[in-house]
């Protein structure tokens, strides 16, 4: 039975100040403390579609709900999703109120300061896109422009590293926001991921959004706590048996309309 947080977990001055501080106290045996408990609390970013968004009945669905739901089954307990965003979703993990994030949480280097990461489950590309009449071909031609992003994103960091002269990177609480800026012309450009991009596209045809950019090939992974190397295990042994199977890309081919990609070893 799938059960849902009615409210997001909150990214509040509280969160942040224990994740600048560290882990909370949690069981770090979290695999034995779910069996215990009969149910898997998993975070996904219900509101980023197609990895994660909400049915005609309002119940989370997407791409990691399927993969959540999969794991929970496997693992013999119940599905409780945690609503999270990007900003939120480690914090989420580390104050306990998740077990687990399935989020399209790329594996970075800096970000495994902070959490362990599991085996890829799947791969897409950043891109910086816009309109066909803006005259961008690399990076440093977004001097001087107002480029959106969704603040906590993989790409969101990689344009705010580059410290392009002049360029004004305009925040937004998610990827909805992000893009519905660019289409409404608040914004010259836009960071963004493959599948949002193409979505965009099929939605406004009329506007030519084109990718002008690449940033980079995202690898994404499952987050679980640092030093909970039993979970970890766990939760690899999942995704191994179910991308050998052929489950796991059955469902991203049926969310991403795209064919699985082999992913690179971890």
């Amino acid at each position: 039975m799938l059960n849902v947080f009615g409210r997001f977990a909150r990214s509040s001055a509280a969160a942040l100040l224990l994740l600048a501080m560290g882990p909370v106290a949690v069981n770090s045996q979290t695999l034995d403390a779910v069996l215990k408990r009969g149910r898997i609390l998993v975070g996904v970013n219900i509101a980023s579609p197609p990895f994660g968004t909400t049915d005609a009945k309002m119940e989370p669905d997407g791409y990691d709900v399927d993969i959540a739901k999969m794991l929970a089954k496997d693992l013999g307990v119940q599905l409780e999703i945690v609503s999270v965003t990007n900003e939120n979703r480690i914090p989420t993990l580390l104050t306990g109120k998740a077990d687990v994030i399935a989020a399209t949480l790329q594996i970075t280097p800096e970000r495994a300061k902070s959490v362990l990461f599991t085996s890829p489950y799947g791969m897409h590309q950043s891109m910086v896109i816009g309109p066909p009449e803006l005259k961008v071909t690399n990076l440093a031609d977004l001097a001087g422009k107002r480029v959106g992003v969704s603040r906590g994103s993989a790409y969101a960091n990689i344009l705010a590293q580059a410290n392009i002269p002049g360029m004004q990177l305009v925040q937004f609480a998610d990827d909805s926001a992000n893009l519905n800026a660019l289409v409404a012309g608040q914004v010259d450009a836009a960071g963004t991921v493959s599948y949002l991009a193409a979505e965009l596209k099929k939605r406004y045809p009329e506007k030519g959004f084109e990718q002008k950019v690449k940033l980079t090939d995202n690898v994404y992974a499952m987050g679980v706590r640092r030093g909970d190397f039993d979970f970890q295990r766990w939760v690899n042994t999942f995704l191994f048996v179910n991308i050998l199977n052929g489950k796991i890309g059955q469902t991203y081919e049926k969310w991403m309309g795209d064919a699985w990609k082999t992913l690179p070893p971890f």
